[in-house]
């Protein structure tokens, strides 16, 4: 009985250590912008947005562990003429001088997320 509670028990902590093993080599972002953006018009205008949304992402190659998220959101209700959306960010990081750093260094996560939404609302021809 002493030999299986033995068995047992190395069985266990050997599975934790195989766990172990695959916590520890796990990937780990280096650095991530994300940009979350929504552009809409509900209107009687049946011409199509004129809409812009330049969004430019930049880091340095040993960037690690930053993380910059810019959100926005630009809305127009009513009205039957033209609309005009124009929406510009720039992400830039840059590494620290921190010695732990060098030579660790990765692709960035670079999330963009911009949906432009038009709706035509036919009961603006009758708002005053």
């Amino acid at each position: 009985m002493p030999f299986k509670a033995l068995t047992l028990g190395f069985l266990a902590a050997s599975s934790f250590l195989t766990v172990g093993s695959f916590v520890s080599d796990s990937a780990v972002a280096q650095c991530v912008q994300a940009d979350v953006s929504v552009q809409y018009n509900i209107s009687g205008s049946k011409e199509p947005t004129d809409r812009s949304n330049d969004v430019a992402m930049d880091s340095d190659p040993s960037c690690q562990g930053n993380a910059s998220v810019t959100r926005g959101v630009q809305g127009n209700i009513g009205g039957d003429g033209p609309v005009r959306q124009h929406r510009t960010v720039r992400h830039r990081q840059q590494s620290s001088n921190n010695s732990d750093s060098e030579g660790n260094g990765g692709s960035t996560v670079q999330i963009r997320s911009n949906p432009g939404i038009d709706v035509y609302n036919p009961a603006e021809r009758w708002r005053d």
